[in-house]
């Protein structure tokens, strides 16, 4: 899923895995450091060589680089982090990180904002090692982590909030509803600890797991063959739609993903508004795809 200007491919269809933390960045640093190590070494530490500087730059990602990185983990209050590697799409990486303070007054009249964490890979690093594989990472990922929420599978990334970009990539993402767009920053001022459901992978931690009964409640709730209900601790659980995301289609219905929408309702998020450029009206739509007939 492709947006092309000037014969310059500008989105990435990839797998992106997104973890939302209702704590202080102060409290999960440690943990997404140790996310973030789990990542490169699953990876390779070439998956991420640039890292983006408080002038606006990209600046390789050396010894001195990692240092900033891990100062900037580090601050207390509010902090953005956002590596990459200077492969053109379809092949980047990326690793996105929104820290707050949650008790902080400047995030008083935000009482719905979250910490939040995302990790890219290109579908070519799936394509190589296998769904499992990629299936294995997120759990890994997630595992250090106190998650209320969080997602993997087909995602779209780019400069999505350049000109018309994101445009000409809606008539393309109603065309496969089982690939996602996320603008991480305000989703994870807005996400509180609900779902961002469906997903190939949709990781369910409390309250919400709790409210609904546990993973007892799950599995009798779906049936689809495939979908599978997998209990990380007490508190937190992975539900995955199948053996390998899916993009879905005319001929690819996804009854799977309709059917945990549908059960996961009560406990869902839908935003208020898409990523810019997305319009609203058509951004409706999109977000309960898997609800409306």
């Amino acid at each position: 899923m492709q947006v092309t200007r000037k014969g310059r491919v500008v989105t990435q269809e990839n797998i992106s895995i997104c973890l939302y933390l209702p704590r202080a960045t102060a409290e999960v640093s440690s943990a997404v450091s140790q996310s973030l190590q789990i990542f490169t070494e699953v990876v390779g530490a070439q998956a991420l060589t640039q890292y983006a500087h408080e002038d606006g730059e990209w600046r390789d990602l050396d010894h001195a680089g990692w240092e900033k990185i891990r100062e900037k983990l580090r601050r207390s209050i509010r902090t953005h982090v956002s590596l990459t590697n200077d492969n053109p799409y379809p092949d980047s990486y990326e690793f996105n990180y929104d820290g707050k303070d949650l008790d902080n007054p400047q995030f008083r009249g935000f009482p719905d904002a979250v910490t939040a964490v995302q990790f890219v890979i290109p579908t070519a690093w799936m394509k190589s090692h296998g769904p499992q594989r990629v299936r294995e990472l997120a759990i890994a990922l997630a595992e250090p982590l106190p998650f209320s929420a969080g997602h993997a599978g087909y995602s779209v990334s780019g400069f999505l909030d350049f000109g018309t970009v994101m445009k000409d990539l809606v008539p393309q993402l109603l065309q496969h509803p089982g690939v996602d767009v996320l603008d991480l920053q305000r989703t994870a001022y807005d996400i509180g600890t609900r779902l961002r459901v469906p997903h190939w992978m949709t990781f369910i931690g409390d309250p919400a797991l709790s409210e609904m009964g546990g993973t007892d409640f799950l599995r009798s709730q779906l049936h689809t063959p495939g979908t599978t209900v997998e209990s990380l601790d007490a508190s937190r659980a992975v539900v995955t739609l199948g053996p390998a995301p899916e993009p879905g289609g005319p001929d690819q219905p996804l009854p799977a993903y309709r059917e945990l929408a549908r059960v996961l309702e009560p406990w869902a998020f839908h935003a208020p508004h898409g990523p810019p450029g997305f319009p609203a009206a058509t951004f409706q739509q999109w977000d309960r795809r898997f609800l409306d007939d």
